[in-house]
C-alpha cells in the first residue's frame, strides 16, 4: 500500500535547488556500553566511564500509586531498548521566558519508561537544560542512532519552548518550518553559528529517517507549541513557545533525508497554530499538560492496550482543560499495541469518558459517529458496570449507570448493545426440509426473542411471506465444482440433499442472496446462531450508517469524483494519464457526487475525489467513507494512521486527493460513498467495520478457494499514495 504522509510531527523534507547534506553512514552499534550522555560534558558524546557516570535524576512519584507489572513485548526476546529525553526550562535569555515544568517532565518520563517499560539506567539519553544546545540535540540524535540496532524500540520526548521560522527550501506548504528552540539560540553577534538557531523539523525528520532506516518501532512526543508537525507559547497556564525567527535560517536551504517510509507514532502536544500550556500535578509539581497525563496513561496501560487507546485517555483530560486552546495530534501506526506488533483484526473502537458527575458519565463521541439513544456502553476490562445513553449531541453524549464511581475522566468505554430507532426489521424464516430440521428452526426463532442469549435487536419474525424485508432460508445444498447445484440455471436458489448438511441463506425478499458470504453452515448450530446474529446486526449497522444524515443544512463541502478506466493504450483524441504505477488510465468523466449514480462503472474501474470546501470562513474537517458489496466500511480519507488536522479543508479550498488516496472498484455489486464535513474533528474508526462473514477460508476446499477467488475477486481496494455542524452527503452506485 502506497502512502504519501507530510507529517504532522515532523514534516517531510525534500526539494530540489537546495544545498545538500551528505548523510554519514552510522557504524555498528555497540551494546556493551553504557548509554547515558554524559551530564558533566554534554557535548561530548563519548561514553562515560563508571566514576563519571552521572547520578540518575531525581525521582518524581509516579501517577500512579502501585505501578503495574513491566509490559514486555516477548520477554524471552533480546530487543534493545533506547531513550532520548530532552527538557529546556532555563533558557538564560533576556527574550526567552522560562518555563517551570521542562525538566520534571524528562523526570517523570524517565521514571515511566523505567517502572512499565523495562528501561535500564544505561538505555537513556538526557539533555537538560545548557546540554540542549544544537549541536548537543544534533550528537544525542547521531549517538541513537549508532546504538539502535534491527527490531529495537526507540522512545523519543522533548519538552520546550517550539517556534516557527520561514520555510527556506520550500517543503512546507505554510511557508513555515517547525522548530524545537534549543538552549543558546538567539543570541546577538552569533549570526554564523549554527547554536544561535532552532533546531528545524527537516533536521529531525533526516535523524529520524536514519533510525527508521533500522526500526519501526519509534515513539517521538513533542511537548511544545506549534508541535503537530513537531515543535510551549501566550496563554494562562504558563505555555510553551515562541514569536516566530524572523532571520533567515543558517540551515534553511539545505536539503535534507527524505522520509521514503513512514513508521511508529508521531505525537504533538498541540497544533501548528496552537500553544503547548504547562499545569500542575496531582504531585504539587510543574509539568507540560499533555505530559502529565501522557506518563499517566503510560503508568496505568494494561496488556493488549494499543498506542491510540493511551492517546485517548491522554488527550481527553487536555481538551477537557485546555478546550479550544490546545488539541494534541496523534499520527501513524496508532493501532500498533503497546509493545505488541500491529493488531492482525479490527481492533475494538474505544471512546474516552470526558466527565463524571455522580451516576451521569459522559463520552466522547456522538451522532456523528453513530451513538444512539438507549445503547449501553461499558469498560473493555471485566466489570459489571454499565451505562446507558440517555442524551446524544454531536460531538458528545450523556448516559446514566446505576454504579456510581465505577467510571472516572479519561476511562475508555465500548459499546455493548446497540439500540436501534426505527420500525423492526421484518424477517420470514423457511426451510426445504421442515420436518428434517424441526430442531434449528426452532433454534433460530428462539434467537428472535428477547430473552434469548443470542440477541437480535431491530428484528421480528413474521408469517407473511409478502411483507418482508429479509428472508432466511434453511436447505441443504450440494456442491460440484465449488458450486451449488442448481435444478435450472436461472433458479434463484439450489436443490436440496437430504443428505448434505444443513446451510441458512439469508435472502432479499425476491429471495436473491444479500451476499455471497451470507451462506451460514448450520452443522454446528452453535457456531451458526453466532454467525446469523454477526452478520444480522451488522447489516442494521450498515443499513443505519447509510441513513445518517445532518438535520438539512446546506453542505458547505462538495466532492467531484473523476471517473478512470485502465487502457492499454490511449485512444486517439481521448484524455489518458499515467496513474501512479497502477497504469495507463482513460478520463471517463467528471461528476458530482449524486452524478456518479448515473454512470456505468465496472470492474477495475478507479475513481479519485477533489473535495471544495465552498465556505468564505469556516474550516471543515472531511471524511469520506467507503460502504463495500462485502459489507465493509472503510475510511478512504483521510487515511486513520494520518493524523487529526489531515482532514481539514481551509475556506474556499480545492484539494485533490488524487496524491493521498485512489479507489479501485474491484468488487462487482452495490457500493456506497458517504462525505461527512464536521467542524471538529471525529474519531472516524467508530465507523468502520469489516465485512460479512460466511463460510470461512478453512471450511472451503482448494478448488472452492480458487473458483470463490476468480469470481468474486477482492473487496474494493483503497490504494493510498502515501457552532456544533456536521453534514452529510452520499451516493450509492452499482459495480457492474
Amino acid at each position: 500500500m502506497l502512502k504519501t504522509i507530510p507529517l504532522l510531527i515532523i514534516s517531510s523534507v525534500i526539494l530540489s535547488g537546495c544545498l545538500h547534506e551528505e548523510p554519514t553512514p552510522p557504524p555498528a552499534p555497540n551494546r556493551t556500553k553504557e548509554n547515558q550522555l554524559s551530564a558533566q560534558n554534554p557535548h561530548s558524546l563519548e561514553e562515560p566511564s563508571a566514576q563519571s557516570q552521572p547520578q540518575c535524576l531525581a525521582e518524581n512519584q509516579p501517577p500512579a500509586q502501585s505501578p503495574p507489572p513491566i509490559l514486555e513485548e516477548n520477554p524471552n526476546a533480546t530487543v534493545g531498548k533506547h531513550a532520548l529525553l530532552i527538557g529546556i526550562e532555563d533558557y538564560n535569555h533576556p527574550k526567552i521566558s522560562n518555563l517551570k515544568g521542562a525538566v520534571n517532565d524528562v523526570k517523570i518520563m524517565q521514571r515511566v519508561l523505567r517502572d512499565r517499560f523495562g528501561f535500564q539506567e544505561q538505555d537513556f539519553i538526557i539533555l537538560l537544560n545548557n546540554q540542549a544546545t544544537h549541536t548537543g540535540i544534533e550528537k544525542a540524535f547521531k549517538t541513537l542512532i549508532k546504538r539502535v540496532q534491527p527490531n529495537d524500540f526507540v522512545y523519543i520526548h522533548y519538552s520546550g519552548h517550539g517556534s516557527q521560522t520561514a520555510d527556506l527550501n520550500g517543503d512546507e506548504q505554510s511557508g513555515l518550518d517547525q522548530t524545537w528552540v534549543a538552549f543558546k539560540t538567539r543570541q546577538p553577534g552569533r549570526e554564523n553559528h549554527k547554536d544561535n538557531y532552532d533546531v528545524l523539523d527537516d533536521e529531525i525528520n533526516a535523524w529520524l529517517a536514519a533510525i527508521y532506516a533500522k526500526t519501526s518501532k519509534v515513539i517521538f512526543v513533542s511537548d511544545s507549541c506549534h508541535s503537530a508537525t513537531v515543535a510551549r507559547g501566550k496563554e494562562v497556564p504558563v505555555s510553551r513557545g515562541l514569536q516566530k525567527d524572523k532571520r533567515s535560517h543558517l540551515l534553511g536551504k539545505m536539503c535534507y533525508t527524505k522520509l521514503e517510509q513512514y513508521h511508529g507514532i508521531h505525537i504533538g502536544a498541540a497544533r501548528d497554530d496552537e500553544f503547548a500550556a504547562e499545569t500542575v500535578g496531582e504531585d504539587g509539581k510543574h509539568y507540560g499538560i499533555f505530559t502529565w497525563h501522557w506518563a499517566k496513561a503510560l503508568q496505568q496501560a494494561q496488556k493488549g492496550d494499543t498506542w491510540n487507546d493511551l492517546f485517548k485517555q491522554a488527550h481527553t483530560p487536555v481538551v477537557s482543560k485546555r478546550g479550544e486552546a490546545q488539541r494534541p495530534q496523534l499520527e501513524g501506526e496508532r493501532y500498533r499495541q503497546v509493545f505488541g506488533g500491529i493488531n492482525k483484526t479490527q481492533p475494538v473502537a474505544t471512546i474516552p469518558v470526558s466527565n463524571v458527575q455522580g451516576d451521569l458519565v459522559t463520552i466522547q463521541a456522538g451522532a456523528t459517529t453513530n451513538v444512539t439513544k438507549g445503547s449501553i456502553y461499558r469498560l473493555p476490562q471485566q466489570n459489571p458496570a454499565r451505562l446507558e445513553i440517555t442524551k446524544v449531541g454531536t460531538f458528545k453524549s450523556t448516559g446514566k449507570t446505576t454504579a456510581v464511581g465505577a467510571f472516572k475522566n479519561s476511562d475508555l468505554v465500548v459499546e455493548e448493545s446497540h439500540a436501534y430507532h426505527f420500525d423492526p426489521i421484518k424477517v420470514y424464516l423457511s426451510a426445504d426440509y421442515p420436518k428434517k430440521d424441526q430442531q434449528l428452526l426452532q433454534a433460530i426463532r428462539a434467537a428472535f426473542q428477547p430473552s434469548y442469549a443470542v440477541q437480535l435487536p431491530g428484528y421480528v419474525l413474521t408469517n407473511n411471506p409478502n411483507n418482508i424485508d429479509l428472508r432466511l432460508h434453511l436447505l441443504r445444498p450440494k456442491r460440484q465444482n465449488g458450486q451449488p447445484i442448481r435444478t435450472a440455471v436461472n433458479d434463484a436458489l439450489p436443490k436440496s440433499f437430504p443428505n448434505q448438511p444443513p446451510e441458512l441463506w439469508i435472502l432479499t425478499p425476491d429471495q436473491h442472496l444479500l451476499h455471497n458470504q451470507l451462506q451460514l453452515q448450520f452443522s454446528d448450530p452453535t457456531k451458526g446462531l453466532k454467525l446469523l446474529q454477526h452478520n444480522l446486526n451488522h447489516w442494521l449497522r450498515l443499513r443505519e450508517i447509510k441513513a445518517l444524515q445532518s438535520s438539512g443544512a446546506t453542505l458547505p463541502v462538495t466532492v467531484q469524483i473523476e471517473h478512470r478506466r485502465p487502457v492499454k493504450t490511449c485512444p486517439t483524441g481521448k484524455d489518458c494519464m499515467q496513474l501512479h504505477d497502477l497504469g495507463r488510465y482513460e478520463t471517463i468523466g467528471t461528476y458530482r457526487l449524486p452524478e456518479i449514480a448515473k454512470q456505468h462503472l465496472r470492474k477495475d474501474d478507479v475513481l479519485t475525489f477533489t473535495l471544495h470546501n465552498k465556505s468564505a470562513h469556516n474550516y471543515y474537517y472531511c471524511y469520506l467513507i467507503n460502504i463495500t458489496p462485502d459489507g465493509s466500511i472503510e475510511a478512504i480519507f483521510p487515511d486513520p494512521d494520518e493524523g487529526m488536522e489531515y482532514a481539514v479543508v481551509k475556506p474556499g479550498e480545492k484539494r485533490a486527493l488524487i496524491e493521498d488516496v485512489v479507489l479501485i472498484l474491484k468488487n462487482l455489486g452495490e457500493q456506497t460513498i458517504k462525505l461527512i464535513a464536521t467542524n471538529r474533528p471525529i474519531d472516524v474508526s467508530l465507523l468502520q467495520l469489516e465485512g460479512f462473514e460466511g463460510r470461512t477460508q478453512e471450511e472451503l476446499n482448494p478448488l472452492e478457494r480458487l473458483l470463490v477467488s476468480a469470481m468474486h475477486g477482492q473487496r474494493g481496494q483503497v490504494l493510498r499514495v502515501s457552532n456544533d455542524k456536521w453534514f452529510t452527503k452520499q451516493v450509492t452506485f452499482e459495480v457492474k
